[in-house]
């Protein structure tokens, strides 16, 4: 993968004139248009936007799991365009974690083994991977849950266990897909308290879709996606 030479630490992606496109039957469906989009490290930002603005296809794009049609990305400097699926995959392992709303935890697995999983996928240990997903766990104050299923959590503390597999790998990005969409109004609070605290304390960027325009005015930035075009919508004190 080619590095590129870039002294602007603090950009983790860059987006020039990026497209995507779909084909649904013979018809072509831009989902992105021409997008130029710079998402600096440390920093918060909510995706906000109706049902088929192009919100999942961002998302998509950002954590490196589809290619756009068009467009140059860089992520942390390099260039991904032309980067291998192998490269790719890498990446994703080590710079990005990701948190959805219907949390994706293997239900025969305790907390801290679905933890572990993303370790174990590079290949460290199950010991060493066990004992750096406990550690999670207690970042997101859920040690004494370690050794329950999902099926005896709650549907917050389920979302902090997959907030703490995402966290294992040492990420500098969260990607959060409507992360409390299948929460209660306090648990959903508890879990953006959270996700903003890590975020503060441990320099971890963060970005979320969210339906949730009161969630959605705690972010630093607030990008709305609307015909495959991105408008910034930054106009408040982030909370």
């Amino acid at each position: 993968m080619k590095k590129i030479t870039n002294d602007r630490l603090s950009e983790l992606i860059v987006m020039r004139s990026v497209c995507q496109r779909y084909s649904k039957g013979d018809q072509s469906i831009n989902a992105l248009v021409d997008v130029d989009f710079t998402l600096c490290r440390g920093s918060t930002c909510a995706i906000v936007g109706a049902s088929g603005s192009g919100k999942s296809t961002l998302l998509n794009i950002l954590g490196l799991l589809e290619r756009p049609a068009c467009g140059d990305i860089e992520f942390a400097g390099r260039d991904v365009m032309n980067a291998s699926s192998d490269e790719l995959a890498q990446l994703r392992n080590r710079e990005i974690g990701f948190v959805f709303q219907a949390f994706n935890l293997l239900p025969r697995l305790s907390a801290v083994d679905n933890v572990a999983l993303p370790m174990t996928y590079r290949g460290v240990d199950r010991q060493s991977a066990r004992a750096m997903a406990l550690s999670q766990l207690q970042r997101v104050g859920l040690s004494n849950r370690a050794l329950h299923r999902p099926a005896d959590l709650s549907g917050g503390q389920r979302q902090r266990v997959a907030i703490a597999r995402a966290l294992v790998g040492e990420p500098a990005l969260i990607l959060a897909d409507e992360p409390t969409g299948n929460l209660d109004q306090a648990c959903a609070t508890e879990v953006m308290d959270l996700l903003l605290a890590l975020n503060r304390q441990h320099n971890v960027t963060l970005v979320m879709v969210t339906h949730d325009t009161v969630l959605a005015e705690r972010f630093e930035r607030r990008i709305e996606v609307s015909e495959g075009q991105l408008l910034d919508r930054s106009d408040h004190a982030a909370a």
